[in-house]
């Protein structure tokens, strides 16, 4: 179930003096309603104005049964994550429709499938804002049966499967490490750039640069589209890294930034190595440029 077309939107941050809920700074930017209640302090959101907004769909009702079908199949069952309250519609009639709290929303666009309308940009921008999708919370092995369905429906095969969720577990652990151990304010620019300090130790090239090669538009998940080698010695040095910062304490930025160019570049001589012994650019998954000697 993958339709409509995927926008390209670009989300501010959240003003630390704006206290709306996320969903309503989203449908702000995306300009579509998103009609709510508020009950005991706690807002409930229509699910499918946001649907229609975040999937692109002008039948957000079907998408929504489909998607409740779909997850009911593999076990996961959905009741608990809304309650039905009054909905007037643009015609003036009112009627009863599911509502949902900001984090089953969060749920709810996480199990689209990928490249669904905005869902995989809406997503990281969440992710940027702070909000943790804590499916460990909820069970485990059900979020993790999503994920595995998910990326076979891209084609990728098992191997490849848990080398990215490995990384995701490697890449948290490294943000949060980061968070932990500088005593400056970081803000996004800051974790991007350490991002790209991986890369430059391990593949000589920025995200952006990698991106350029695998012909992916900026806003693309770089990791998704990698090979399976790229993805672990991402995570290695990611981890390696994440365990130097949490060794130190009270770290300026450029003591981080430091520890990390450092780590990358260790484990950057046998990411190169190995990508001359298969003769593979391991970064991109693409046939290394023969040189021959003349």
């Amino acid at each position: 179930m993958s339709d409509s077309t995927t926008n390209s939107v670009s989300f501010p941050i959240p003003n630390s003096h704006d206290q709306r809920k996320l969903p309503l700074i989203i449908a702000e930017y995306c300009d579509f309603p998103l009609a709510y209640h508020e009950i005991e302090g706690v807002l409930y959101f229509s699910v499918q104005d946001w649907i229609r907004g975040v999937a692109q769909t002008d039948e957000p009702r079907k998408f929504w049964d489909n998607l409740k079908r779909r997850l009911k199949k593999v076990g996961i069952d959905m009741s608990s994550w809304w309650r039905q309250l009054p909905y007037i519609a643009a015609d003036g009639k009112k009627y009863k429709m599911d509502h949902a709290t900001h984090d089953a929303l969060y749920q709810i666009t996480q199990r689209m499938d990928a490249n669904t309308g905005l869902r995989d940009v809406i997503l990281t921008y969440l992710a940027k804002s702070g909000v943790v999708m804590d499916d460990i919370r909820i069970d485990p092995d059900k979020a993790m049966e999503i994920a595995i369905e998910g990326y076979r429906r891209m084609g990728k095969d098992d191997r490849w499967i848990g080398a990215r969720l490995n990384g995701k577990i490697k890449r948290e652990r490294f943000t949060s490490a980061l968070k932990a151990s500088v005593v400056d304010y970081l803000t996004q620019r800051h974790y991007a750039i350490a991002t790209d300090d991986i890369y430059l130790g391990l593949w000589n090239r920025t995200a952006a640069q990698l991106k350029g090669e695998l012909k992916l538009s900026s806003t693309a998940s770089l990791r998704d589209n990698q090979p399976t080698l790229a993805l672990i010695y991402q995570g290695l040095a990611e981890e390696v890294a994440a365990q130097k910062l949490l060794d130190k304490q009270e770290l300026g930025w450029e003591e981080a930034e430091e520890i990390v160019c450092e780590v990358a570049n260790i484990i950057g001589v046998q990411a190169q190595a190995t990508s001359k012994y298969l003769s593979t650019d391991i970064a991109t998954g693409k046939p290394l440029l023969s040189n021959p000697q003349s």
